[in-house]
């Protein structure tokens, strides 16, 4: 066994690798140009009703000058569009535009073809357990 095969069988860094595997995979088969992080960030502000960019930085655990960054480089692109709070100017949140919807909509028909794929590898009850044992409270 060598040092790789050795560093690469525990749970974390398998479930990583996978992880990492699985990103890539989506990204090249969607087409869209979208880093990881403006992908997840899309994917926070999709399943929020009002979300302020501040709270993106949290969610997707970057700096808050690195969420501006990539926040107002969605933005430029037509992806997310910002408002401020009617009864706070100051507060200004992000929303998705059509096109960012759109690109919400693929990711997830991609992730859905993926799912598909790998139940035909693994089999449907095995997905179905691994989810499971995934949405626990485990850590």
């Amino acid at each position: 066994m060598n040092v790789t095969e050795a560093f690469s069988t525990t749970l974390i860094d398998l479930m990583s690798d996978k992880h990492l595997f699985l990103r890539k995979k989506v990204a090249e088969l969607d087409g869209e140009e979208l880093n990881r992080t403006e992908t997840h960030i899309l994917a926070v502000v999709e399943t929020a009703v009002k979300v302020s960019i501040s709270e993106i930085g949290r969610a997707v655990n970057l700096t808050r000058q690195g969420t501006h960054k990539s926040v107002l480089g969605l933005i430029e692109r037509g992806y997310l569009e910002e408002s401020q709070d009617a009864d706070n100017r100051r507060d200004r949140y992000v929303r998705l535009t059509s096109k960012g919807q759109q690109a919400c909509d693929r990711q997830l028909a991609v992730k859905h073809e993926l799912e598909r794929e790998i139940s035909e590898k693994l089999g449907q009850e095995n997905v179905e357990w691994l989810k499971r044992l995934l949405v626990q409270d485990w850590i």
